[in-house]
């Protein structure tokens, strides 16, 4: 079914139990967001779930929405421009959709607002790390899946995540797909011994790199778990 303007103005808006007003739009058989300038940005809370929408955008600007219900439907997209759309969302409910990879969700990092997200029955989240990737990624998040984001939470997903100088981690790039550094801006294994003296050369180890790497990410991961059990006592005396 094709969402009208007609079907917006005689579908049910009412103050919903927080006092906000909502429209409405659920169990329609909706298959695209359209024509939502009729609404004339009157509502805090929009209500699209258990329709059969593919993808997530096509709003005109709703400056007003703080509320977007969207469960039970087919989304496996997000458009890049939904931030502008509803630069106010505070909640996104897309629980029971068809979402498969972390960087689709990437449009969502523009929501500055966004606070409440629900990504639960996605294929997403079945991802390793997805729960710790989405409070890296959406730092403006309080609650994820109906779940508290808690400090400790919030530390692994940036140790993960996050390289020592600020950078996105090999993890991170990998998730996102960014394609590595050229090979003119790349350091080769070896590169420069030739500028050694022959003793130098013989004292060089190659295996040495690798294990220093391996020793390093251990550290890492030593480092994180003592800090999370900090966090984890301060909680619990809080």
């Amino acid at each position: 079914m094709k969402l009208t303007a007609d079907l917006i103005k005689n579908s049910p808006t009412y103050l919903n139990p927080i006092k906000d007003r909502e429209l409405d739009l659920s169990n329609n058989h909706i298959t695209l967001i359209e024509n939502l300038g009729a609404t004339r940005d009157l509502n805090d809370t929009l209500n699209l779930c258990s329709n059969s929408i593919r993808v997530l955008g096509n709003f005109p600007i709703l400056t007003r929405l703080r509320s977007l219900y969207l469960s039970s439907n087919r989304i496996a997209a997000i458009d890049h421009r939904l931030p502008a759309q509803l630069p106010n969302l505070v909640s996104l409910v897309l629980t029971s959709n068809d979402i498969e990879e972390l960087k689709v969700l990437e449009p969502l990092r523009e929501l500055a607002r966004l606070e409440h997200l629900s990504l639960y029955g996605n294929p997403v989240m079945t991802k390793p790390h997805a729960r710790l990737w989405c409070v890296w990624r959406f730092p403006s998040i309080r609650v994820l899946n109906f779940e508290k984001v808690s400090l400790a939470e919030r530390v692994a997903a940036k140790g993960l995540f996050e390289a020592e100088t600020g950078k996105p981690s090999s993890l991170a790039l990998e998730i996102l797909a960014i394609e590595a550094p050229s090979a003119d801006n790349t350091f080769e294994p070896g590169e420069g011994l030739d500028l050694l003296d022959s003793d130098d050369k013989m004292n060089v180890d190659r295996g040495s790199s690798a294990s220093a790497n391996a020793q390093a990410i251990t550290d890492i991961k030593a480092k994180i778990r003592d800090e999370m059990s900090q966090i984890q006592a301060m909680e619990e005396f809080i």
